[in-house]
């Protein structure tokens, strides 16, 4: 377990079978006062509910998820962080997060928003091929996954792989190595958002 870090929000995003999970579950046990805030892990049993009760197929896919229902989610979520970096914490985010961004709108925001409480901030992308997205997806055969490996070509369409505009910090999680060099890169840019922050503080 390593040194506690000055506040920090750390995004961990990327598309569908890139190993945002593993990445940061990995980040938040290196980091003493680190949390994380998995977004399938405390809202997505709350999401599943939403859609069966509006009649809606239980995915990620569908318009009124994504008009209706995943704002609020992501409202939710952006709001747990704010509340921890207040407490001193470095909030570790695995979410998609690729509209976000995408909108500089939004990044914008979010880093005035890290700013007002003297916090780092760090946006990681993961990459991985198609293919390895597509064989991860197939392997842990999760429901949120049935339309996106049913209509492959369409998918890629509308959630691409490639980086956003937003993304300071963009890493490949193909095998074993290729996750611990992404690591430490990881960790590396966290400890310099902070410090750049500490420094800009009077």
């Amino acid at each position: 377990m390593g040194d506690p870090m000055r506040p920090c929000l750390v995004l961990v995003a990327g598309g569908a079978g890139v190993g945002k999970t593993e990445v940061s579950k990995a980040l938040a046990r290196r980091v003493t006062n680190a949390i994380l805030l998995d977004k399938d892990r405390l809202l997505g049993a709350w999401v599943d509910r939403v859609l069966r009760a509006s009649g809606e197929a239980v995915d990620r896919d569908g318009r009124y998820y994504w008009q209706d229902v995943r704002p609020q989610e992501y409202r939710t979520l952006e709001a747990t962080a704010y509340d921890h970096l207040e407490l001193g914490k470095v909030v570790v985010i695995d979410a998609p997060l690729r509209p976000e961004l995408d909108n500089p709108d939004w990044v914008g925001r979010v880093r005035r928003e890290c700013e007002r409480r003297e916090a780092g901030f760090l946006a990681v992308w993961m990459m991985v091929s198609p293919e390895t997205a597509r064989r991860r997806m197939a392997a842990r055969a999760e429901p949120r996954d049935r339309w996106k490996l049913a209509n492959w070509d369409e998918f890629l369409r509308r959630q691409p792989y490639h980086p956003p505009a937003g993304a300071a910090l963009i890493l490949e999680n193909e095998d074993c190595e290729s996750f611990k060099a992404a690591l430490e890169k990881t960790l590396a840019a966290m400890a310099a958002a902070t410090s750049a922050r500490e420094g800009s503080t009077p």
